[in-house]
């Protein structure tokens, strides 16, 4: 009972910050699209998709083995070491490679629209984004605490941006826009890293738990595989909407990618409880491997009954409520594959069970060749349906996903043959 207990505000708390960071989002954009000008949102806005790539980098997968190495720790200096060899990391990242291509990506597209500098304020949080060491010492409160600062930032920029009534400059307008789209993320990067600071002070208070500029090197590179398979893992459930906007008219291919967006926002949402439970499976895997086989197997069995539920109602119901969200006509077009994007948000877990069972096992350079043979089988298998009809690209995904079933189950037998 006591488990249960706490692992319920856990996922409680994951889902309020989810909810804050995404639909603030949603909600934002079109308020934003009423009071600044369309080509200046959405030059924002496809900035905004190339630098959250440059995110995912400069993050360099330490939501995945952060909390790992914290299970791993014994003594409370070595726990404050590993938040310190994160940020010292990243930060190593953002002057670095990061600068540079935010630089590349900025002389490529930005044509004076200096605006789009704000973006940097965003690589730097992130950079110092420490939720994920929040959330491995059961800190979940003080991440969505940041978030909601964030929101409450952003509805403030907003409501000035709309009393303001026509800005005497656009680049008052613009500013102020970028700002909206990123004072959540950066108050959760900032909030989350003060806090985290002030509890490695106590855990730490020698300071004693620094890594020198060697260990801090060798650190990266062995955690470098893992932001490859991040880019992987984003590519196989976001690669639909390019190919089937290849192959299809432009009515089938909105049609299609708005579904997708759709259902890969229910997939956050499963992700993100995994996320928030991801440290006590940590914990779970190096002191008792069958509560941990345990705990997965509940996890899985709870994204298959989603997707057992997702696949009866839209069965019965799939295109009158998707007509509910697009229009009739292009509910018609994606109809015939609802019931299988069903079945692939049901299985879409099992992708970042896979990966989180390599990295508790400390075997990184698989995590890489995981996510690449899924991308594999869903291309192989998905481009082939698509050439049929560009909206079956979604049997590949589901395919990807069998895929990772049976990888773990691979795993889970070789468990049982080799751990006690």
């Amino acid at each position: 009972m006591p488990r249960l207990h706490f692992k319920l505000p856990a996922l409680v708390w994951q889902m309020l910050l989810m909810g804050l960071l995404g639909l603030s989002g949603i909600i934002f954009v079109p308020l934003l699209l009423r009071r600044v000008d369309a080509h200046v949102l959405a030059t924002g806005l496809v900035a905004q998709v190339y630098v959250y790539y440059l995110v995912l980098l400069v993050q360099f997968g330490f939501s995945w083995s952060g909390p790992a190495a914290v299970a791993r720790s014994s003594q409370p200096a070595e726990v404050a070491a590993v938040w310190h060899a994160s940020v010292r990391s990243k930060l190593y990242l953002l002057i670095g490679p990061v600068a540079w291509l935010f630089g590349l990506g900025y002389i490529a597209w930005a044509d004076g629209h200096w605006y789009l500098l704000g973006f940097v304020l965003l690589l730097m949080a992130s950079a110092l984004n420490s939720n994920w060491f929040l959330q491995s010492i059961q800190n979940f409160a003080g991440g969505v605490a940041s978030a909601v600062a964030g929101v409450v930032v952003s509805v403030l920029l907003l409501l000035a941006l709309v009393n303001h009534g026509t800005p005497s400059t656009p680049w008052v307008s613009a500013a102020l826009a970028v700002a909206v789209l990123i004072a959540p993320q950066v108050l959760l990067g900032l909030g989350s890293w003060w806090l985290a600071k002030r509890a490695c002070a106590v855990l730490a208070p020698s300071g004693a738990d620094r890594l020198d500029a060697t260990q801090t090197w060798r650190l990266l590179r062995k955690d470098s595989p893992l932001v490859l398979s991040q880019l992987l893992l984003l590519a196989s459930t976001t690669l639909g909407t390019v190919v089937v906007g290849a192959l299809a008219d432009a009515t089938t291919s909105a049609a299609y990618a708005a579904t997708e967006k759709l259902f890969n926002l229910g997939a956050t949402v499963l992700v993100g409880a995994f996320m928030a439970l991801y440290p006590r499976f940590a914990t779970s895997f190096y002191s008792d491997r069958s509560a941990y086989w345990l705990k997965t197997k509940q996890l899985l069995a709870a994204g298959l009954l989603v997707g057992t539920g997702g696949l009866v109602v839209l069965t019965c119901f799939g295109q009158p409520l998707m007509a509910l969200y697009l229009s009739d006509a292009l509910a018609i077009k994606v109809a015939p594959v609802l019931n299988v994007f069903a079945i692939w948000l049901g299985l879409c877990l099992s992708q970042h069970v896979l990966t989180g069972y390599l990295v508790l096992a400390e075997r990184h350079r698989m995590v890489l060749y995981a996510n690449a043979w899924v991308l594999l089988v869903t291309v192989a298998v998905g481009y082939t349906f698509a050439r049929a009809e560009p909206i079956y690209w979604v049997y590949g995904m589901v395919a990807g996903q069998l895929f990772t079933c049976a990888w773990l189950l691979q795993l889970y037998l070789q468990d049982r043959r080799t751990v006690r």
